[in-house]
């Protein structure tokens, strides 16, 4: 659970603004794959840290309200 957690805080420490809309991978090593389609994102970050775990998320566009 350790590494979901350090993804986490990666993600919220980091300026993700110019992936609007796009679906980021994020591991210990920080974004590893950036693109439009959810599943080769995530297939593209697997190969590029090794199956280890991965943060796959949307980055919300601005018109996008989170409550």
């Amino acid at each position: 659970m350790q590494n979901t957690d350090t993804n986490y805080e990666i993600y919220l420490k980091t300026d993700v603004s110019k992936y609007t809309g796009k679906w980021i991978a994020i591991s210990d090593k920080g974004i590893v794959a950036v693109g439009t389609n959810a599943k080769e994102v995530y297939a593209e970050a697997q190969r590029k840290v090794n199956h280890k775990r991965i943060l796959l998320v949307k980055v919300p566009t601005e018109e996008t309200a989170i409550f």
